[in-house]
């Protein structure tokens, strides 16, 4: 596809039911960082944008995290991501409290100096990176946080990731399993106007159903790539006995590293 921003067209539905979550651990530290860097002079009510929202499984997380009072806007330019997103849950009324707007990465329609939070989970590898963090620079208030968050695959230890990997490798045309794989903290170390990069990192296991593992599988735009090469009906013949190889009892367990890495705005 040759607009990048809209690489999930179709897949959403999977996304948002099969994609996992982020551990409470991880918000909690997320949330201490923003609120030690709060001061007076932050606009009022706090602003927290999530860019690159997808159908908005972290800017749900952002409400639930911060509670009531701030507001949470999810930024995010694919048109199938964004309308999921807003009938996600609680229906197009907006009850949780969420707003989506069309926006890239690089050019956030928002105001200098506003923000408390620019979060992006899952979606920094799709941006151009230096220009994300000239534009997080711009939008964050002194003493606000930059914040890159991802649930990786553990890619060591694991022959079923070993195997659901290679797979990929073999069908999906360029992927290469390491292509998350950056120094983020060097990365917004050597950013002026940001300061004090830290990572924080969790591993965990979560357990899925076959039909689950198939699911969040086949939300990949990496998997969709192979599925157009190969057939979707062979794509999930594999996947299946991929996991059926693995794990004969029907319990899927996806080794995840949860990686938060934090910045604060000069």
């Amino acid at each position: 596809m040759s607009d990048r921003t809209q690489a999930f067209t179709g897949l959403t539905d999977d996304y948002r039911a099969f994609r996992p979550g982020y551990p409470e651990k991880t918000l909690e530290t997320l949330r201490g960082h923003v609120r030690d860097g709060a001061t007076d002079a932050w606009p009022e009510p706090w602003l927290l944008l999530d860019v690159g929202a997808g159908t908005g499984i972290s800017t749900r997380a952002l409400r639930a995290a911060f509670g009531p009072g701030p507001r949470v806007v999810g930024v995010e330019p694919g048109h199938d991501m964004r309308d999921t997103a807003d009938t996600a849950e609680t229906g197009a009324d907006g009850a949780d409290g969420v707003e989506y707007v069309d926006a890239r990465a690089e050019d956030v329609p928002f105001p200098d100096a506003g923000a408390a939070l620019v979060l992006t989970a899952q979606a920094v590898h799709w941006f151009d990176r230096p220009a994300f963090y000239a534009e997080s620079v711009r939008l964050l208030a002194p003493g606000g946080t930059l914040a890159v968050l991802n649930n990786n695959r553990d890619l060591a230890g694991s022959a079923f990731i070993d195997e659901h990997e290679s797979f990929l490798e073999r069908y999906s045309p360029g992927y290469d399993r390491y292509y998350r794989t950056y120094d983020l903290v060097g990365e917004l170390s050597a950013v002026r106007g940001l300061t004090g990069a830290e990572e924080h990192s969790l591993p965990w296991v979560r357990a899925l159903t076959p039909d689950e593992y198939l699911g969040m599988a086949m939300s990949s735009s990496k998997m969709a790539a192979a599925a157009r090469e190969i057939g979707e009906d062979r794509t999930r013949a594999e996947l299946r006995a991929i996991a059926d190889r693995h794990f004969p009892d029907g319990r899927v367990e996806v080794p995840y590293t949860t990686q938060l890495v934090l910045a604060r705005r000069v």
